[in-house]
């Protein structure tokens, strides 16, 4: 069916057949044949491409020039040519790429900022605040941000924690040693239901050591009671308020922070580079201390590519007294077993979450929709229980409405889209049913999962997919028989394969076009080669057609 088939030539030699043959993505009218043919005609041109990688990591590394590596990545006459054309490519794009990391790295410690000294008066008498024992973890973390913030350089510090591993209280106790020496600090959180439930943590476990306000766009409250916007920013003025938490609204031109010396952003790559920058632009020339957490756990072996100018610590303990999770793979027809089990567990005094992919029925997917669920749900099993929706098209005041009667009980379901994704904490829901599970990703079906690890109760987690190709049986088999994250993401990487880039526009990671995040080798001494660059010539002045090189891909990678 469909040969492909060409005429021999008197040389012999084919473009189409019978040899390693390019495949183009195609658009217009142009088919691939014309394509090969428009490529090929083009290919001596490449002779003119100047080589911008120095002559000694050409030598050092064995690598190709660039005028020798593109024509044959288009028509390779064997595999192991092809093989070490594609690594030069993916060498120049990962020596550009760390560059910009170990430039950033200098420009951090090369700054100056407010010295936190460290004082174990302080931490101790914060740890007897608390109502649980810290993990081992928790501790080193703890320990690692404030002995950073005692050098006279900016900490620059990245901590990854499984679901539920407990990041907020290394933050709470981070920021408690800030406003111990009278300094301030911001939180800014991807979502207003994260903010608003980090305003009431904060406030809860500092109690009067600290002023907490809270600022977005439906919100403004000054130690929980609600007051004017112009009374919050008065406030942040005048010195009266210690942690100031909030969404994007802290990013407004009429917010100042007089005294900050510490920003936490809670899952940095939700926000832009420019965003992060206007948080930390240095203030009376003192640049603030930086803290990033993320609970989307991420392979170890790609941390030097993704964070290569950030300390990092890891939190890869759960804090005693979490119940176990059992993770339950449903077939499409088996929904409705799955609903009597919730209705058994609500009927023992719990609550559940239900989510969709979509907030109303979509011509694309089989998946239930939660509009259409919930008014499903209200004539069938689950009727005699009080069913709920929330999802983003809500406005802000009726979402943290319907979150507040979630949390005292009102509400025994909770239909909801991806919106309680990050950070929600019920600790009396102990289900949660994922619909159309194919949809997501891993590590979003491991986010969402945690909602429901947050008590000592033993928790449920249903997946119900509304297909079952062999791919998506592998993924969600994955999900039933591992629950940490970072071996989830391990998983993920090898299932996802090297030309998925680790999926990076779900996860704010970096997009190469020929590098992946699984050359970790390569990952390794493209790190050596920009160190011992900037090493040389911090400002690339020795370096001009690599400097222009760097600039373009900057460019790129922002646009």
């Amino acid at each position: 069916i469909n040969p492909q088939f060409e005429k021999l030539s008197l040389s012999g030699k084919t473009m189409h057949t019978g040899r390693l043959v390019p495949v183009y993505s195609t658009a217009g009218k142009m088919a691939q044949k014309g394509r090969r043919s428009a490529v090929q005609r083009s290919l001596p041109a490449a002779q003119e491409l100047e080589e911008w990688l120095p002559g000694w990591v050409m030598r050092d590394y064995d690598l190709v020039e660039l005028k020798d590596a593109v024509p044959v990545l288009h028509f390779p006459e064997e595999q192991q040519l092809w093989e070490k054309a594609m690594r030069r490519m993916k060498m120049g794009e990962l020596v550009l790429h760390q560059l910009g990391h170990v430039r950033s790295k200098i420009e951090i410690e090369s700054a100056e900022t407010e010295t936190i000294p460290f004082s174990e008066d302080r931490i101790r008498s914060f740890v007897e605040l608390l109502p649980f024992e810290l993990t081992n973890a928790q501790k080193k973390a703890i320990f690692g941000a404030l002995k950073d913030m005692e050098t006279g350089k900016p900490m620059h510090r990245l901590l990854e924690g499984d679901v539920g591993a407990g990041k907020t209280v290394v933050a709470t106790a981070v920021a408690d040693h800030v406003t111990a020496e009278g300094r301030q600090t911001a939180y800014l959180a991807p979502t207003e239901i994260l903010a608003v439930q980090q305003a009431t943590s904060f406030l809860e476990t500092l109690g009067d050591r600290a002023s907490v306000a809270l600022l977005t766009n439906a919100y403004q409250e000054l130690n929980g009671e609600s007051v004017s916007r112009k009374q919050v920013l008065d406030a942040l003025i005048d010195g009266r308020v210690d942690v100031l938490i909030g969404t994007h609204a802290l990013l407004t031109g009429d917010v100042q922070v007089p005294d900050l010396a510490l920003v936490i952003v809670d899952e940095q790559h939700r926000f832009g580079v420019d965003q992060r920058k206007k948080l930390l632009a240095p203030r009376n020339g003192l640049t603030p201390h930086f803290l990033s957490m993320t609970a989307t756990p991420i392979p170890r072996t790609l941390a030097m590519a993704l964070y290569g100018d950030m300390s990092i610590s890891v939190l890869d303990e759960l804090p005693p007294g979490r119940g176990e999770i059992e993770t339950v793979l449903l077939r499409p027809e088996q929904d409705t077993q799955a609903y009597g089990l919730i209705a058994e567990k609500i009927r023992q005094g719990q609550q559940a979450y239900i989510v969709c992919p979509f907030i109303e029925e979509s011509e694309s997917s089989d998946a239930e929709s939660v509009t259409n669920l919930v008014q499903k749900l209200s004539k069938g099993t689950l009727k005699v229980f009080t069913i709920e929706a929330l999802h983003g098209k809500m406005k802000s005041k009726e979402k943290d409405e319907v979150m507040e009667r979630f949390r005292s009980g009102d509400i025994d379901i909770l239909v909801s889209t991806t919106v309680i994704e990050v950070g929600v904490n019920v600790p009396n829901a102990t289900t949660i049913f994922i619909e159309g599970a194919e949809r997501f990703g891993l590590a979003q079906l491991h986010q969402l999962r945690g909602r429901v690890r947050r008590s000592s109760e033993k928790a449920t987690c249903f997946l119900h997919p509304t297909t079952m190709s062999g791919s998506t049986k592998e993924r969600l088999k994955a999900m039933v028989d591992h629950d940490n994250g970072f071996d989830l993401a391990e998983i993920d990487l090898k299932l996802r394969g090297p030309g998925d880039k680790y999926g990076t526009r779900q996860s704010g990671l970096p997009e190469f076009e020929f590098a992946s995040l699984s050359d970790h080798a390569l990952i390794a001494q493209a790190r050596e080669v920009a160190e011992k660059i900037l090493d040389q010539d911090p400002d690339l002045v020795l370096h001009e057609s690599l400097r222009e090189e760097l600039n373009r891909f900057v460019e790129k990678m922002r646009g």
